[in-house]
């Protein structure tokens, strides 16, 4: 458990994980969720039964961050969230490592069915990004703003929304 969080104030410092990276990580509302997830993931692993505390935690996390991270997830060393907010994960949602996840973000199945998705190493998932369904997303991926991600996405692809076109009721193209 700590070497992960050590691995999740890396990658919010740069690299770095002295000082000013500590306190810019107690600062900040993305670990603060991270932290609370490591913590009760790795009670749950030891088989430590907390649930009363750990639901009271996650839902306090929830209300004053916007992220819900069930202790259920699994996500790999060095996870950077870049800016809190409005971050959902389903809770059989798989993170590989050294992934950021930006605000907005929704990890989640199809509505009550489909699965959870499944995200590779090096993955950058931008603000808005909603990646659902039982789908993998592939190592070294970039999954731009506001994109819908419901197929999966090999090594190494990069993802983004194109703009949309709006047909008028005159059949004219409106940009």
């Amino acid at each position: 458990m700590f070497d992960n969080i050590k691995q999740d104030l890396e990658a919010l410092g740069g690299g770095r994980c002295g000082l000013r990276t500590l306190v810019r990580g107690l600062l900040s509302q993305g670990l603060q969720a991270i932290v609370v997830y490591r913590f009760f993931h790795w009670l749950r692993q030891k088989n430590i039964p907390v649930q009363p505390v750990r639901f009271m935690c996650e839902r306090f996390i929830e209300i004053t961050t916007g992220i819900s991270i069930p202790a259920e997830c699994k996500i790999g060393k060095g996870f950077r969230i870049h800016h809190f907010g409005g971050i959902i994960f389903h809770p059989a949602v798989i993170i590989g490592k050294n992934c950021t996840i930006y605000q907005g973000v929704t990890l989640g199945d199809r509505g009550g069915y489909g699965g959870a998705p499944t995200i590779g190493d090096n993955v950058i998932i931008g603000a808005g990004a909603k990646i659902v369904g039982e789908v993998t997303i592939g190592n070294n991926c970039k999954i731009g703003a506001l994109a819908v991600v419901s197929e999966s996405i090999p090594d190494n692809a990069k993802v983004y929304c194109a703009r949309p076109i709006v047909m008028t009721a005159d059949k004219k193209r409106k940009k």
